[in-house]
């Protein structure tokens, strides 16, 4: 009798062969306690592991990959059919694309055979999502995207039978996206544009003199915050208001330590972001600070 045929197997392995990364940083999270645990394999050693993560999967854990380092790959997330299919006529057809829970996706597109610069990788996921609707706290090159073959652990996914949606493999490819020259070219000119904003912010933060109202940073973000709820209610981008008041802190002279010391006190954005919140402060500070 034949056996069984392995779907998570064969899902898998035509991701990576999609992906075509020498190594992987394969993220296997801990839903219920928060918690990443990472990682690096080469393919083969994904393979080999696929009965573990398995395990591992049915235990709680979503399973997560991305490539180990910029491999020419640029991330996007959270689009419907309708945009992929948009994607695809403008040139940026997926090389893998993942059903992450029912009618919502994610994935790679190739824009390069070899390795590119991180920060021009980052920009062009910033253009894709600022083009076509992603998800722009997702747009960076080191983004987590799903390993397909698994159970999605997100409580809002389970099923009326109790069952858990299985993320899906929808598409995949080795070939570059027709229109990766015109992304490629849109992400220098975003860069550029990012880095001279970074410079005159720094500039400005150097020459801007130490702020002596005896007012607590912590007490302008909490009414900062709240004067922004109320005008916003549930549509607020929690991202976008802590970038607001952080910039208006910085114009008024606070130093960074005790603007890092109010967000970690009030930001609404760390609420979604339990297991890396340290490390989302830093990015904004650093980017409004033009570090």
């Amino acid at each position: 009798m034949a056996g069984k045929i392995d779907r998570t197997l064969i899902a898998v392995r035509r991701q990576l062969e999609a992906m075509n990364a020498p190594l992987y940083e394969v993220g296997l999270y801990d839903r219920a306690n928060d918690r990443m645990l990472p990682r690096t394999w080469t393919a083969e050693q994904v393979l080999k592991s696929i009965s573990w993560l398995k395990s591992m999967n049915i235990k709680g854990n979503d399973i997560f990959i991305r490539p180990a380092g910029s491999m020419g790959l640029v991330f996007f997330d959270d689009v419907g059919q309708g945009t992929v299919d948009r994607m695809k006529k403008a040139g940026l057809a997926p090389a893998v694309l993942i059903e992450s829970s029912p009618s919502n996706y994610h994935g790679w597109l190739r824009v390069s055979d070899s390795p590119i610069d991180e920060a021009l990788a980052t920009a062009a996921c910033k253009v894709v999502a600022a083009d076509y609707g992603g998800d722009v706290d997702s747009a960076d090159w080191r983004h987590f995207g799903r390993l397909a073959g698994f159970t999605t652990r997100k409580p809002e996914h389970v099923q009326p039978d109790g069952k858990r949606p299985f993320v899906l493999l929808s598409e995949s490819s080795r070939g570059l996206a027709l229109g990766s020259i015109r992304l490629l070219d849109s992400a220098a000119v975003e860069l550029d544009k990012r880095r001279r904003e970074a410079e005159e912010r720094r500039k400005a933060a150097a020459n801007r003199s130490p702020n002596t109202s005896g007012v607590p940073a912590a007490d302008i973000y909490q009414a900062s915050l709240q004067r922004l709820s109320e005008r916003y209610g549930s549509s607020m981008d929690c991202s976008r208001v802590d970038w607001m008041i952080v910039n208006d802190l910085i114009s008024r002279g606070y130093s960074r330590d005790a603007i890092e010391a109010a967000m970690f006190e009030f930001s609404p954005a760390l609420a979604s972001r339990k297991s890396h919140e340290n490390n989302y402060i830093q990015t904004t500070l650093d980017k409004a600070f033009g570090v």
